[in-house]
C-alpha cells in the first residue's frame, strides 16, 4: 500500500476530488432511502401521523417533508415524490459517475507513471543484472505484472476507498437513527472480519508464486521461439512441449487455488450480511413492539433499507482486501526492480578536468583486473596503453578477456582493480553520458531498429544533419548501396535490419558510430561474422576509416589486424605479448602460435 500510495501522491487533489464526489453520490442514496419513510405514510397513513412527535432530528425533518407534501393531496403528493425520488437518483447517479471518471483518470497516469519508472530503470541498469535475470521475468513486469497491478491493487484500493466512505456515512446516519440497534450490528463485524481474514491469509504468498511462474512460462516461451532452429534440428520439439506443459499444469494449479480463496470471500460474506439482516428484523421489531424511545415502524423500515444499502460497501471492502493482497505480490515485484541498483554515473571534478591533456595517450589502462563472479578472474593486471592516433589490436583465444576489456572502457562493467584513464582523465570521474559520447562502438552483433536507413545512422543523435548522416555513410562506404534502397535514406530496414545482408548492416553501424566523430573507436570483432568476401570488402572500409584514428580492434582472425601499430597478445586474462605483426611473429610466441594455427 505504502508504494502504491506514493504514486498517488502527486495527485492528491484528485484523489480529494474523487472523495468529495463519493461522498455527494452516498448522501444523495441515504436521502433516497430514508424518504421512503415518507412514501409509506403518502400510501397509507393518515393527516394524524403529522401530529405524533419525534425527537430524532431525522425523523422531525421527514415528517416536515410529509407536512410539505401532504398540502397538496395525496394523489399530487405522490406525484411530488416521486419527480423528487428521480431528481435524487439522477444527482447521485451523476456523482457516482463523475467519481469513477476521475478515479480512472488517476489510475491511468499512476501506470503511465510507473510504466516510465520501470523503463527508466531498465536503461540505467548495469548490463551485470542482465548478464543474471531471466529476459522473461523482466518482461513480465512490463506485462503481466502490471497489468495485474492495475486490476487488483489500484482497482482494489478504488473499491477500498469507496467501501470505506461508504460504510462510514451508513454507519454515522445508523447511529443517529437508534445506537442500540447500530452497536449490535457492531458486535457482529468482528465475526465476519475474522472469517474474510482467514481466507486471504495466504492470498499474497500464493500470488507471488504465481507471478513467478507465470514469468518462467514467458521465459520458456521466448526462448524456445528465439531457439526454434535448434529445437528442431535437435528433434527436441516433444521435449520441449513436455517442460512447457508440465510447467504450465503447475501455474494453472496454482492460479486455481489462488481464485477458490479469492472467490470464497463473496458468497461467506454475502451469507452472513444475511445473518445480520434476519438478525437486525428480529432485535429491530422488538424494539418497535416495546415503544422504544424514537423509533417507529415507518423509521425503522428506513434503517433496515440503509443497512442494506450498506451490505455491498461491505462486500467491496473484504474483496478489496482479498485482491490488494493478491497484487501485494506484483507491486512487491515492481517496486524491486525499481529499486535495482543503478549503473555509478560519476561525476567529473574541477581538477580531473585539469587532467585531460593533449600529450595523455587516448586511453590508459593501469593494473586493471576484473571478475564477473567474484575469486574467478577475467582480467589480472592489465597495463595497456593507447597513444592518439594509432590502432590496437587485441587478438587472443575464446574467453581470453578481450572484449571485457572494451565493456570495461565503456563502463559497461566496473573494474574491480586498478583504473582506467581517458586522455588523462580516471574514466570513473566522468559521466556516462560524457565518456560514452566520447567513443563509438561497432560490435559483432549489429543492432538496427525497425525504421528508416537516417534514423539508424542518425541514432544517439538526434540534431544530426542529412548533409552530416551522408558524409558519415560515405566515410563508411555505404552511400552507394543505401541509395540503390526503394527510398534511399528514407527507406525503412525491417525488424533488425532484415531488408541488409551483414556486410551492409555492418557499414550502417560504422555510420552510425563515425556520426558521433569519437575520440576512440572500439571495433569488436566487427567482420567475424561475415563470409569472407564480405569481410574483405568491409575490412578495405575499415582500413581507410582507421587512418589516423584512435581505434581498439577486437579480432579472432589475424589477417584483419596485420596493419594495426600494436597487436596486444590476451591469454588466460593476462597481457602475454605486444607488439607489431612482424615483431611477434619473429618472437615466435603465443601470436605465432595462433598464426600458425589459422594458416596464416
Amino acid at each position: 500500500m505504502n508504494f502504491t500510495l506514493r504514486h498517488m501522491r502527486p495527485y492528491s487533489a484528485r484523489v480529494a476530488l474523487y472523495v468529495l464526489l463519493v461522498v455527494l453520490s452516498v448522501l444523495f442514496t441515504m436521502t433516497t432511502a430514508l424518504s421512503v419513510a415518507d412514501f409509506l405514510k403518502l400510501l397509507f397513513g393518515t393527516d394524524s401521523d403529522v401530529s405524533v412527535p419525534s425527537v430524532n432530528l431525522v425523523a422531525r425533518w421527514l415528517d416536515g417533508l410529509y407536512a410539505w407534501l401532504i398540502t397538496f393531496g395525496r394523489r399530487n403528493a405522490l406525484l411530488l415524490f416521486s419527480a423528487l425520488i428521480f431528481l435524487l437518483y439522477t444527482l447521485k447517479n451523476v456523482f457516482e459517475y463523475l467519481s469513477t471518471i476521475e478515479i480512472a483518470i488517476i489510475r491511468t497516469r499512476v501506470i503511465r507513471d510507473l510504466r516510465n519508472s520501470m523503463f527508466h530503470k531498465a536503461m540505467r541498469l548495469p548490463l551485470s543484472y542482465y548478464d543474471h535475470a531471466r529476459k522473461g521475468d523482466v518482461l513480465s513486469r512490463f506485462g503481466s505484472d502490471m497489468v495485474e497491478y492495475e486490476e487488483n491493487t489500484l482497482n482494489s484500493i478504488q473499491m477500498l476507498l469507496t467501501a470505506i466512505i461508504s460504510m462510514v456515512l451508513y454507519l454515522a446516519m445508523l447511529l443517529y437513527l437508534n445506537v442500540k440497534l447500530t452497536l449490535f450490528v457492531l458486535a457482529m463485524l468482528p465475526i465476519v472480519a475474522f472469517v474474510i481474514s482467514g481466507l486471504s491469509r495466504k492470498l499474497k504468498r500464493k500470488s507471488k508464486k504465481v507471478q513467478e511462474m507465470n514469468s518462467y512460462l514467458v521465459s520458456i516461451t521466448d526462448e524456445t521461439i528465439g531457439g526454434l532452429k535448434v529445437i528442431k534440428s535437435y528433434t527436441a520439439i516433444d521435449f520441449v512441449n513436455r517442460r512447457f506443459r508440465q510447467t504450465n499444469r503447475d501455474y494453472t494449479r496454482q492460479r486455481t487455488a489462488m481464485f477458490r480463496r479469492i472467490y470464497a470471500a463473496s458468497p461467506i460474506s454475502d451469507f452472513l450480511g444475511n445473518v445480520i439482516v434476519i438478525g437486525i428484523l428480529l432485535f429491530g421489531s422488538f424494539l418497535v413492539m416495546g415503544g422504544d424511545h424514537g423509533l417507529t415502524a415507518d423509521l425503522f423500515i428506513s434503517y433496515v433499507m440503509l443497512f442494506v444499502l450498506m451490505i455491498p460497501p461491505a462486500k467491496e471492502l473484504t474483496t478489496a482486501i482479498s485482491q490488494i493482497k493478491k497484487g501485494r505480490a506484483c507491486s512487491d515485484r515492481i517496486e524491486a526492480f525499481l529499486h535495482e541498483e543503478e549503473e555509478v554515473s560519476g561525476v567529473r571534478s574541477a581538477e580531473s578536468g585539469e587532467r585531460r591533456t593533449e600529450n595523455a595517450p587516448a586511453v590508459e589502462l593501469k593494473h586493471v583486473g576484473f571478475s564477473y563472479t567474484e575469486g574467478i578472474p577475467v582480467l589480472k593486471d592489465i597495463n595497456l596503453c593507447v597513444p592518439r592516433g594509432t590502432t590496437v589490436a587485441l587478438v587472443g583465444a575464446s574467453g581470453s578477456g578481450k572484449s571485457t576489456i572494451a565493456d570495461l572502457i565503456c563502463r559497461f562493467y566496473e573494474t574491480t582493480e586498478g583504473e582506467i584513464l581517458l586522455s588523462g582523465t580516471p574514466i570513473q570521474q566522468m559521466t556516462l553520458a560524457d565518456l560514452r559520447s566520447r567513443i563509438g562502438v561497432v560490435a559483432q552483433d549489429t543492432l538496427l531498429f525497425n525504421d528508416s536507413v537516417s534514423a539508424n545512422i542518425a541514432f544517439g543523435c538526434p540534431n544530426a544533419t542529412e548533409e552530416q548522416i551522408r558524409q558519415a555513410a560515405m566515410a563508411a562506404q555505404a552511400h552507394d548501396f543505401i541509395m540503390a534502397l526503394p527510398d534511399g535514406y528514407h527507406t525503412n530496414l525491417g525488424d533488425g535490419g532484415s531488408l541488409l545482408s551483414g556486410g551492409q548492416r555492418q557499414r550502417i553501424s560504422i555510420a552510425r558510430a563515425l556520426l558521433r566523430e569519437p575520440e576512440l573507436l572500439i571495433l569488436d570483432e566487427a567482420t567475424s561474422a561475415l563470409d569472407t568476401e564480405a569481410e574483405r570488402r568491409l575490412q578495405e572500409t575499415l582500413n581507410t576509416i582507421l587512418v589516423g584514428r584512435t581505434a581498439i580492434v577486437i579480432a579472432h582472425r589475424l589477417s584483419t589486424v596485420v596493419g594495426a601499430d600494436n597487436i596486444v597478445v590476451l591469454d588466460h586474462g593476462e597481457i602475454v605479448e605486444q607488439g607489431t605483426h612482424q615483431e611477434l611473429i619473429a618472437h615466435e610466441g603465443r601470436y605465432r602460435e595462433l598464426a600458425t594455427l589459422q594458416n596464416f
